[in-house]
């Protein structure tokens, strides 16, 4: 709860502030920089996070960066400058982050068994929290933008609250793991890693260009903006709830669903309905959810415990730096060759990306965690 409060807290304020900027400066590039900053935070944290992570309580590293996140947005309260704004996009996120951290590397302590159940009810979770951070930033811009920063100081208090440390499990697994190790197990699962930085990469666009589209070329209000987002998330929430139900990760299913995400973007490109795009953002967060929690539960069944912070936060900067990247990356293609154009190519990309996708996943979809350990030994 505590984790799902500060991820609605995090994405309302880039929803918002998304808004505000490409409204007030016209400047896609500019909310580029939103994702770009959230890279930045994590980059620096993630590493140390990990190292961390591997020899304490999780719980306490959740309480205190929940602590530290109130801290960050009660400033906000007196500086809005756009300075100011990247500032806090850069630590909120940093924080947010490392507390995922904490909590994605004790799922597989706590659960022993079901882990794709697991996954999928974290989905969900994140799912959920979207769908509120999505609801809460378009709406205050819509209705009362001035509320924002007192918004964000309760959610952070109440995460605070709900993240009070509890008594760690102890791993049976009295192995000890180096660095060394765990630069085998990313070597080892590279390319799953950078099938998945390729793939977040192209959904970094919708988060881009969504406020561009709907306020510079279809010309209509927040609202579109908000449902076309929330929609997304209401999709991976029921993508979610189905997701957890699949115990086989088959090739098949998700290299055609990666396929089906490219013509998504194309079709969203072409379309000049907002409701019509509403439903293909739907379609494509049904789409996620059913790639990811196979994914998910795949990568998180091969890792050892006791390397699971460190590998965990290194996995995470490949999946997590494509959308940065990316995010700075579109801002200049859309200023240079527009928003459609490039919307277009990320589609046909998607669609080709199906191809080695399917390769990829029958080569690690049979492999267990003994196999890992023998590889590092």
């Amino acid at each position: 709860m505590s984790r799902n409060l500060l991820r609605t807290s995090s994405m309302g304020f880039s929803i918002f502030f998304m808004w505000e900027i490409v409204v007030k400066y016209h400047s896609v590039f500019l909310v580029s920089l939103i994702p770009t900053f959230s890279l930045l935070g994590y980059l620096i944290i993630t590493l140390p996070i990990g190292y961390v992570l591997d020899k304490v309580n999780k719980s306490k590293v959740i309480f205190l960066f929940s602590v530290m996140t109130v801290l960050v947005y009660f400033l906000l309260i007196f500086v809005q400058s756009l300075i100011y704004i990247y500032a806090v996009d850069f630590l909120s996120f940093m924080l947010y982050m490392g507390s995922g951290d904490a909590y994605y590397s004790s799922i597989k302590e706590i659960v022993s068994e079901d882990l794709s159940g697991a996954m999928s009810l974290n989905t969900v979770g994140r799912a959920g929290s979207g769908i509120a951070g999505t609801a809460l930033g378009g709406s205050v811009a819509y209705f009362d933008p001035a509320s924002l920063p007192f918004i964000l100081v309760v959610m952070a208090l109440v995460a605070a609250s709900l993240s009070f440390p509890f008594k760690s499990v102890s791993s049976k697994d009295s192995t000890i793991y180096s660095f060394s190790h765990v630069s085998k197990v990313i070597k080892l699962i590279l390319p799953l890693l950078l099938m998945g930085l390729l793939i977040n990469g192209a959904f970094t666009a919708i988060d881009v260009y969504s406020s561009g589209l709907f306020h510079l070329i279809l010309h209509v209000n927040a609202i579109y903006y908000t449902a076309f987002l929330m929609a997304f998330s209401i999709g991976e929430l029921l993508g979610g709830v189905v997701g957890g139900r699949i115990k086989v990760l088959k090739e098949g299913l998700v290299s055609s669903l990666i396929s089906l995400f490219g013509l998504s973007f194309i079709l969203i490109s072409i379309t000049r309905e907002p409701l019509v795009d509403v439903l293909l953002s739907l379609l494509v967060g049904i789409g996620t959810s059913l790639v990811n929690i196979p994914l998910d539960t795949l990568l998180t069944s091969l890792i050892p415990n006791k390397m699971m912070g460190r590998t965990n936060s290194i996995i995470q900067i490949f999946l997590l730096s494509s959308s940065p990247v990316m995010a700075t990356l579109y801002g200049i293609l859309a200023t240079l060759f527009g928003i459609i154009n490039v919307l277009f190519a990320v589609g046909v990309f998607g669609i080709l990306m199906g191809i080695p996708s399917f390769f990829v996943i029958k080569k690690f979809k049979g492999m267990k965690e003994e196999d890992v350990q023998k590889f590092i030994a």
